[in-house]
C-alpha cells in the first residue's frame, strides 16, 4: 500500500476516533480500572518502583535517542556501506519520523487545552473532566495550560512505526509494526496506569504519528533514483 493511501486511512481513522470518544464516556470506563477510588490511588505511583520509572521512561527515551544518533552517524559517515546504501529511503524515513512524529503531538499538546486525569475531580483532583471540543466553566478555568492531550511520552515509541519502512519483505514490515506497537503501547500504557493520560490520548498519539510517518515517506519517495525506483519495483514484483 502506498504511502498515500495509509494517509488517507490514518486521517479516517483519526476522524473515527475523535468523534467516537467525544460522544461516549468510554475514556472514564477505562481509566477506572487503572484507579482505586476507596484509597485514590492509581496502580502505580511515580516514585513507587524507581525501576519500573527507568524501564518504561527514561530508559525508552535515552535509547530512542541513541538510536537517532546512530541512524545519522550511518546516513552522515557510512553513506557508502551496502547496508546503507540498500536501506536509504527507509534509514532517511525513520531518521526524520522520530522527532517529527513527537514534536507533532507536543505541538498539539500545547493548544488542546487538555488536563491529565490524575487532575480530574473524578480521581481526587480540582478541575472537570472535559472533552476536545468542551471548554472549561469561567469559574473552574485551570490557572495554567493543560498538555495532556495527546499523549507525549508514547510518541516516542509510536514514532518507531517508520520502521515499517526499512525491510522489504512485508513480513518483515509487519515485525517493525509490532515491535513499534509493543513500545508505543507499553510507555502509553504506564503513563495510563499513573493516572497521567487516558485511552484515547494515546490511541490519538499513535496514528498522529504513523500519520506523520506517511507524510515524511510521501515526500521522501520522490528523492528516489531511477536506479532505487527500478529495484524497489522489482522487488515488490517478486513479494
Amino acid at each position: 500500500m502506498s504511502p498515500a493511501k495509509h494517509i488517507q486511512y490514518s486521517l479516517v481513522a483519526l476522524i473515527v476516533v475523535i468523534l467516537g470518544f467525544e460522544f461516549s464516556n468510554l475514556d472514564l470506563w477505562i481509566q477506572g480500572f487503572f484507579y482505586n477510588a476507596s484509597s485514590q490511588h492509581w496502580l502505580f505511583q511515580i516514585d513507587g518502583n524507581p525501576w519500573r520509572h527507568f524501564f518504561f521512561y527514561d530508559g525508552p527515551k535515552k535509547l530512542l535517542i541513541i538510536f537517532e544518533f546512530a541512524l545519522l552517524a550511518s546516513l552522515l559517515f557510512f553513506r557508502k556501506a551496502p547496508f546503507v546504501q540498500r536501506y536509504h529511503r527507509g534509514l532517511l524515513i525513520v531518521l526524520l519520523a522520530l522527532p517529527l512524529g513527537p514534536a507533532a503531538v507536543s505541538s498539539l499538546k500545547g493548544t488542546t487545552n487538555i488536563a491529565c486525569p490524575y487532575a480530574l475531580s473524578e480521581y481526587g483532583g480540582k478541575l472537570p473532566y472535559l472533552k476536545l471540543f468542551e471548554r472549561y466553566p469561567t469559574d473552574k478555568q485551570p490557572t495554567k495550560q493543560q498538555r495532556c492531550f495527546p499523549a507525549g511520552h508514547a510518541s516516542g515509541g509510536f514514532a518507531l512505526l517508520a520502521l515499517y519502512y526499512l525491510p522489504k519483505s512485508r513480513r518483515r514490515r509487519r515485525q517493525m509494526v509490532g515491535i513499534a506497537l509493543a513500545a508505543g503501547w507499553a510507555m502509553g500504557g504506564y503513563k495510563m496506569l499513573l493516572g497521567h493520560h487516558f485511552f484515547s490520548h494515546t490511541l490519538v498519539s499513535m496514528l498522529l504519528c504513523w500519520l506523520v510517518t506517511n507524510c515524511i515517506a510521501l515526500l521522501v519517495t520522490p528523492t528516489l533514483s531511477l536506479t532505487e525506483r527500478s529495484s524497489l519495483q522489482q522487488h515488490r514484483a517478486s513479494c
